[in-house]
């Protein structure tokens, strides 16, 4: 009955003939054949749900043929259709459509990320009064730790614009790594700097504030190292983007 439902309607009955009672108006594989239109559907239904900008830009027709594609690739074999969706991004990737937008595989990765974000763990973020009261000399040893619900993306393409729908339809490929996360039950995206994004590398490392001074050393003038080590870790507060901060002992 799996393999007939999840073959998207493909192969008939496939020898339910003798288990599925055939009546007036339709034989054995013609109502195997509901089910299977069925399952088709409610994923395709999924998929729509959690890729709603990606539907938007390929249009109606052409995301259900990808979809109807997906799924006869992918069958879904998981409790939980939370999670059928996971490898749209990659399948779209490695089946580019002819007439297709390029971007639509980064621009699905950013739509599932920020599923995942939004799904991610509670967690009380770091705020400005704990960080005032920590003596000066803590610093150095202080690592600062992101909350659960962030993660960071490289795409080829500007899928932040796109997915925000700025005006325009002539995308050019420009890389990017941005920074996602959630306050509250809203979900935040933001371009990093070659510098923001180093600096993160070392606290989503583990590292702590000295270490990271010293990374963005390399690329940052030496007067200039800590204010814009600690402006950083500023905004990230400001954004609720750190969590509790153990220190060394």
């Amino acid at each position: 009955m799996f393999r007939c439902v999840t073959r998207a309607h493909t192969e008939g009955a496939l020898g339910l003939e003798d288990m599925v009672r055939a009546n007036a108006a339709l034989d054995a594989s013609a109502r195997v054949e509901i089910y299977a239109r069925m399952y088709c559907a409610r994923l395709s239904e999924v998929l729509v749900e959690d890729y709603p900008r990606v539907a938007a830009v390929l249009g109606a027709e052409a995301f259900a043929a990808a979809a109807h594609d997906y799924i006869a690739a992918h069958p879904s074999i998981h409790p939980s259709l939370r999670w059928f969706g996971s490898e749209f991004a990659a399948f779209l990737a490695a089946h580019p459509v002819a007439g297709h937008p390029p971007y639509v595989a980064d621009l699905a990765r950013l739509e599932w990320t920020r599923l995942a974000v939004f799904d991610a763990p509670d967690a009380a973020p770091l705020d400005g009064a704990a960080l005032r009261s920590m003596p000066a000399g803590d610093w150095p040893t202080t690592r600062f730790v992101p909350i659960p619900a962030f993660e960071v993306l490289h795409g080829a393409w500007p899928v932040h614009r796109i997915w925000d729908g700025t005006p325009g339809s002539g995308w050019e490929p420009e890389e990017v790594w941005l920074r996602i996360w959630r306050q509250g039950d809203r979900v935040f995206q933001a371009p990093m700097d070659a510098i923001e994004r180093r600096a993160l590398e070392r606290v989503c490392a583990g590292d702590d504030f000295g270490a990271m001074c010293f990374d963005l050393a390399a690329i940052v003038d030496a007067d200039h190292v800590a204010a814009t080590a600690g402006g950083l870790v500023l905004r990230w507060i400001e954004d609720g983007l750190l969590g509790r901060f153990p220190r060394s002992e």
